[in-house]
């Protein structure tokens, strides 16, 4: 099947419909202990311990992404919503910090992320 094909198969918009409205629900197919793969998402071996891992904190990104939500501050404020928090898979709602932490370190890898994701 051709990706012009996929692009006007029903089933697929109606995927990205749910993907986009629905992004709790859809993070139950999808992986994302891959990013502990990164250099940039490993453990530090001294220093800090991380609150939240990357997995959550990516679920959180594509929440806010499906939303039109961008920055640290507005992302911060979707993360008060419990339903948001739960679902993405925090104990609690993380920081601005961590946040803005995960956000730098994503900037570095992107492409490559995506790329996997697309795989």
């Amino acid at each position: 099947m051709s990706s012009a094909t996929l692009q006007d198969d029903p089933s697929v918009e109606s995927f990205f419909n749910v993907a986009e409205t629905e992004t709790p629900a859809s993070f139950e197919h999808f992986s994302f202990e891959f990013l502990e793969e990164f250099d940039v998402f490993a453990p530090a071996e001294t220093g800090r311990t991380r609150d939240h891992e990357p997995p959550e904190l990516m679920r959180d990104s594509l929440h806010c992404y499906y939303k039109d939500i961008y920055g640290i501050r507005p992302v911060e404020r979707e993360l008060r919503n419990t339903v948001v928090w739960l679902s993405c898979g925090f104990d609690r709602p993380p920081s601005r910090d961590a946040v803005d932490r995960f956000l730098t370190a994503l900037e570095h890898v992107v492409t490559k992320v995506f790329g996997h994701l697309v795989e």
